[in-house]
């Protein structure tokens, strides 16, 4: 797994950059498998119908972090193109507290680790797509900080690891869905979580644990339907704004948010790193073959209702047509009409009275009137 990643780190980065990257991985990198099987890789890869392809992942903060989020990256989303040390491309997740996820620039998605102090995170702006860490039970790891801020929580052994798998699975549901803007697929990542259980938002986990597979599958979740998103990732906003989320505040974990309400209980801020080794990001690394530039710009127009199944991918060309009519049904239409039109226009007629005649024209009977019983003839 080391040399894995140490192979990814040395495909996306190059000069200094790629020496501190090289050295950072020398210890083993956190074994992906309890999260691949938890997230159910495979089955997540057949129902999306891409594994990334097309999209940039870029990753800033302390190399060592850097090279667990890239490892993270690389496990659930193969073919997403990462650029270590550099904050470009469609998606920059920021491994630690070493950088302010507040002054990543440009209009990438920005994924945070919440950090490991264990303690209260630090506040962050509005857009940020903050990651707890959880472990194999889906609770939260006592490590990993907390706050209101959370948005969601991910396996692994840190908020770094947990921070690159948010960072994949957005970049699987950006190369499938061309049209949905980073808001959305931050919602698609929150409401399919507990899709049946109102998706209810806690300062440990955020909205939950992610399900890949869900994610993937369900249709566009709309985002109204999250208690508190407007509050982290308001309509019509670019990913992050400069103004602190009120949502951001200082809450202890005793102190649930509440479902509709983005106001928390003041306090301060937890000090800010959690990293002995930190960095500011690095010299800027041409992103991998892999990548396209079309993939990087997110639309900015949100989806005006629920969207269709994510099993339409226009990343793998398996739209479902151009939406128009199609001839057959057209003319099967018309058939259907005018023929109803016919039987209707038959009854019409039938269902008209006979002419009767008027009462001076009634002939009066022939014969004797009699009770109908007529004697024999002898």
């Amino acid at each position: 797994m080391a040399a894995g990643c140490a192979v990814a780190l040395v495909g996306s980065v190059s000069g200094p950059a790629a020496a501190r990257a090289v050295r950072a991985v020398a210890a083993p990198c956190p074994d992906s498998r309890v999260a691949m099987q938890a997230f159910d890789a495979s089955r997540m890869w057949t129902a999306a119908g891409t594994k990334g392809g097309g999209v940039t992942v870029g990753v800033v903060g302390a190399p060592d972090r850097v090279a667990e989020v890239v490892c993270a990256v690389k496990a659930l989303a193969p073919d997403a193109a990462v650029a270590a040390g550099s904050a470009t491309g469609a998606i920059v997740v920021v491994a630690d507290t070493s950088v302010d996820p507040g002054g990543v620039g440009g209009p990438a998605l920005v994924v945070a680790a919440a950090g490991d102090t264990g303690g209260q995170m630090t506040a962050r702006p509005q857009g940020v797509v903050n990651v707890a860490a959880a472990g194999e039970s889906g609770a939260r790891l006592s490590s990993s900080s907390y706050g209101p801020a959370l948005a969601v929580a991910a396996y692994g052994n840190d908020t770094s690891t947990a921070a690159g798998y948010v960072a994949a699975l957005a970049a699987i549901l950006r190369a499938g869905h061309a049209n949905w803007p980073a808001r959305q697929v931050v919602a698609q990542e929150a409401g399919s979580i507990n899709p049946y259980s109102g998706s209810q938002h806690t300062n440990d986990l955020g909205f939950g644990v992610i399900n890949p597979v869900q994610a993937v599958s369900l249709p566009a979740v709309d985002p109204e339907t999250l208690p508190g998103f407007d509050a982290m990732f308001p309509v019509n906003q670019p990913p992050r704004s400069v103004s602190p989320s009120a949502r951001s505040q200082s809450q202890s974990p005793s102190q649930p948010s509440s479902a509709g309400s983005g106001t928390t209980s003041a306090g301060s801020a937890a000090p800010p790193s959690d990293s002995a080794s930190a960095s500011g990001p690095a010299a800027t690394a041409a992103p991998s073959s892999g990548a396209t530039d079309s993939a990087d710009v997110w639309p900015t127009a949100p989806l005006s209702s629920a969207g269709s199944s994510n099993l339409t991918h226009t990343a793998t060309g398996k739209g479902s047509g151009s939406g128009g009519v199609s001839p057959v049904l057209f003319i099967g239409l018309l058939a259907l009409v005018g023929g109803g039109g016919w039987v209707l226009w038959q009854r019409r007629l039938r269902s008209q009275a006979a002419p009767v005649k008027p009462p001076s024209e009634w002939e009066a009977p022939s014969g004797p009137r009699h009770s109908g019983y007529s004697p024999p003839d002898e």
